[in-house]
């Protein structure tokens, strides 16, 4: 009884089935799970696992590597990235930024996801709302690039009304995606 018990609260933590996960340091581990997600981890206390980032990717991943689609130059920006690839044959890419870039990134993509509809009538925040057995959890810590690269398809109007609620001028934002865009993917 005892054992049985150990094995139910085993299976009731347990995030999801992990179909293939990467180390991003002695700290931080990330991870695609059956469910079609990501999951970010970093080492808590006693060797814990928390959860710090989850993201609803809609494929399952079957591999990931430390690596890069494009030449890196010493004197470019440059991102750490990872790479993976699906079951349905796509190809992704994981970038680690930093903070600042994360803050500006998350206040753009969140206007976006005002004016933006996704496939099928979807909102972006609920296609990208992180769904296993268990439960739903909003995405948390990722950015989807798609989503922010799609600025540069929108209307000047809508452009320059993301940019005013955002507080930022609309050439900067396009500079800067187009920097990041170049500096993950070279287009």
């Amino acid at each position: 009884y005892p054992l049985r018990r150990q094995r139910q609260m085993c299976i009731r933590d347990s995030i999801s089935t992990m179909k293939c996960t990467e180390i991003l340091s002695d700290e931080h581990f990330i991870g695609f799970e059956q469910s079609k997600n990501i999951i970010s981890v970093t080492k808590g206390d006693r060797n814990k696992l928390d959860t710090t980032g989850c993201y609803h990717y809609g494929d399952i991943v079957r591999c990931i590597s430390h690596g890069s689609l494009v030449t890196k130059f010493p004197d470019e920006i440059n991102f750490p990235t990872l790479l993976f690839g699906s079951m349905s044959g796509a190809i992704g890419i994981i970038a680690t930024i930093n903070e600042e870039l994360f803050k500006f990134l998350h206040k753009l993509q969140n206007q976006m996801n005002k004016v933006v509809k996704g496939v099928g009538g979807f909102s972006h925040e609920e296609w990208r709302t992180f769904k296993n057995p268990r439960g739903t959890l909003p995405a948390k810590n990722f950015i989807d690039g798609d989503l922010i690269e799609s600025f540069l398809d929108l209307s000047s109007e809508t452009m320059e009304e993301i940019c005013k609620n955002i507080s930022v001028p609309l050439k900067e934002v396009l500079s800067s995606i187009e920097t990041i865009s170049r500096a993950i993917h070279r287009q």
